[in-house]
């Protein structure tokens, strides 16, 4: 049987988004080693972010309505100083009983937003409704109205308040996730060299539980917790994004000066712009640079490899059209190995003008099966993108399109 309770007013709501926020680094922590370290991360943190977001409380005030009885009131509730009331009877008086429909999850009704009104009112849940009565003592409606109008304001004002700490604790749980998530993987990782590099075999310990979970009451639509191998892990050499970020800016900067210099590039083949772009690569990153190499299945244009492992590949290509770009992404994900994680496509627009190709990149890119996440221009016509390999959504490529504008002459 529901309870009446004073709304908005008996725990603290920063309380509550703190325990959420422990219980989520707790879930990350409590992950089996080998499955955090081989899981595509843009996924598992779209599933650990929706599974500890707090879902908006609704008050529905435009669908409010009310019902009415008769009861009982104890003389001690009622003016006696107008009515002469005595204590210990009783008194029949019709009872206005608000109802307002919410949605969302009813234990917040309970939380006191950080800031807020210190009034309070005691309210009762039924079937999804918030209510609360008000006695009829004076037979004016006009006086009724305006008491439900001072607990309305009252609500709708807490209401809006716990509004924005719901959504202040939501925007800072996905760099919170990333943080607890990248500092796991970084002690996974240096656990696994230290144990490395003691040289012998390691014995795997009997009957450890693989995960522990925490149990987490159901709010609303979690984003399914993505697969990832169970295989031992390990380190995989490859570029960190700050070195990934220097090698797309040469590329970009290369490209600015094709766009400056149209008497000079405009008419080159794909083959001699490659090269242009790998004579200003080669120079600035202590790393095997090669163009036309053979790679998995296929020739890519530029390969960069570091002790024999491909750290980033990019292809680079004219434009030609919605179709053809499906393809180009394919060819390039066709050349990658489960070790390569940094890519680019690189496209020279000999169109007329550039707002109809980018536009066709921006919508078509996202269609693509191996799609993951849209990461956002870097300029109007760099974009950045997570995909993952074809077959295997547990390993992330960072796909960057740069896109340099070379019209025919």
């Amino acid at each position: 049987m529901s309870r009446t309770f004073h709304i908005f007013a008996e725990r603290e709501f920063d309380e509550f988004s703190r325990s959420l926020i422990e219980r989520l680094s707790g879930k990350i922590q409590s992950e089996d080693k080998n499955y955090l370290s081989n899981v595509n991360r843009t996924q598992y943190l779209d599933h650990i972010v929706s599974e500890f977001e707090i879902s908006p409380l609704g008050l529905d005030f435009e669908n409010l309505s009310v019902s009415t009885s008769e009861r009982l009131i104890p003389g001690e509730r009622l003016p006696s100083f107008e009515f002469g009331f005595l204590r210990g009877g009783s008194y029949p008086k019709q009872v206005i009983k608000y109802h307002i429909p919410f949605s969302g999850d009813e234990q917040l009704l309970h939380y006191a937003p950080s800031q807020r009104i210190l009034n309070t009112r005691e309210v009762i849940v039924e079937k999804k409704e918030v209510c609360f009565e008000i006695i009829d003592f004076y037979s004016d409606p006009e006086r009724i109205k305006r008491d439900a109008e001072q607990v309305l304001n009252l609500l709708r004002q807490q209401a809006q308040y716990l509004e924005n700490n719901i959504a202040q604790h939501n925007q800072q749980l996905r760099p919170r996730a990333e943080s607890f998530f990248d500092a796991r993987k970084a002690e996974i990782l240096k656990q696994s060299q230290i144990v490395a590099a003691l040289g012998v075999p390691v014995k795997k310990s009997a009957n450890v539980p693989v995960t522990f979970a925490v149990p987490v009451r159901a709010r609303k639509q979690v984003v399914p917790k993505p697969s990832a191998s169970s295989e031992k892990f390990s380190p995989e050499p490859r570029i960190d994004q700050a070195i990934y970020d220097e090698i797309l800016q040469t590329i970009f900067d290369s490209g600015r000066v094709f766009e400056r210099l149209p008497s000079t590039y405009a008419d080159k083949d794909e083959e001699t712009l490659r090269d242009h772009l790998i004579l200003n690569l080669e120079p600035r990153f202590q790393i095997n640079t090669t163009g036309e190499t053979f790679n998995k299945s296929g020739k890519t244009d530029i390969l960069m490899r570091h002790q024999g492992k491909n750290v980033f590949v990019a292809e680079c290509k004219f434009w030609s059209g919605q179709k053809a770009h499906g393809e180009a992404i394919d060819q390039l994900l066709s050349y990658l190995t489960w070790r390569d994680s940094k890519t680019a496509l690189v496209y020279f627009m000999d169109t007329k003008e550039m707002t109809a190709p980018l536009k066709a990149v921006a919508e078509n890119t996202p269609s693509h099966s191996c799609f993951v996440a849209d990461k956002g221009k870097r300029e109007e016509s760099w974009f950045r993108y997570e995909f993952h390999l074809p077959g295997d959504d547990s390993r992330p490529v960072h796909l960057a399109i740069l896109c340099f504008h070379l019209p025919r002459q």
